[in-house]
């Protein structure tokens, strides 16, 4: 049998993120709910919308509605579904400043892209950017602490630069996909030329209407291809 430290030596004295229980791991889960967390992360996902494939009407790797429908990205990589207790993650994040749970999500996403094979196929990460009025309010833009984390994982270069929101849309969430478009029309700008193979890092994907609407401007700034990257997915 393989030698397990003591609790003392093994677990960090804080709260799960999820249960709050008191032995959790470096990242801020306990043996539990880890592995939910990793049965999770494991499920196969359509590369056109990112849910969850079911089976019927599937190829393998797009879901029935996706098949034969093309796709504004070249692949996309969603980590988890935004269950309860994912959403909960992330609005502790974005609306409380909790920054602990940061690991844990730059961890997941982390996973998902190795996973999925994708990281070869990159050459740079392209945080989905914050209009400067939206960034100043709440004091950081979430996407970038993922996709910092993915950088350093992974080596890929992260686009610092020149990426930018010049419209400030609010709150999307009460709106349809097709409000969503037209809100989101012309609300990206590229300053230069960006690396042919781009992927996007998000926080949660819902109707991908930001993620169109960015990679459209990251076309038209060279790029040939763009993937998105999120933690979470909308069911």
């Amino acid at each position: 049998m393989e030698w397990m430290p003591s609790r003392r030596q093994r677990w960090f004295d804080a709260p799960c993120h999820l249960c709050r229980l008191d032995t959790v791991d470096p990242d801020g889960l306990c043996p539990d709910c880890r592995r939910e967390w990793r049965a999770a992360l494991g499920r196969p996902r359509c590369r056109g919308c990112g849910l969850i494939l079911a089976g019927d009407g599937a190829d393998g790797k797009t879901c029935a509605a996706c098949v034969g429908k093309p796709s504004a990205f070249e692949g996309v990589i969603a980590a988890v579904d935004l269950d309860p207790s994912v959403r909960a993650l992330v609005h502790r994040l974005k609306y409380r400043q909790d920054f602990s749970v940061v690991p844990l999500l730059q961890a997941t996403l982390v996973e998902a892209a190795r996973a999925d094979g994708a990281v070869g196929d990159i050459d740079v990460l392209v945080p989905m950017p914050l209009h400067p009025r939206q960034r100043r309010r709440r004091g950081f833009n979430q996407s970038w602490l993922l996709a910092d984390g993915v950088a350093r994982a992974t080596g890929l270069p992260l686009l610092r630069r020149g990426v930018r929101r010049v419209r400030d849309t609010g709150s999307l969430t009460a709106l349809s996909a097709r409000e969503r478009r037209r809100t989101l029309k012309g609300a990206f700008a590229v300053d230069g030329a960006v690396p042919r193979r781009v992927a996007i890092i998000d926080d949660v994907l819902t109707t991908g209407a930001s993620a169109r609407a960015l990679a459209a401007a990251l076309r038209q700034a060279g790029a040939a291809s763009v993937s998105v990257w999120a933690l979470a997915r909308t069911p």
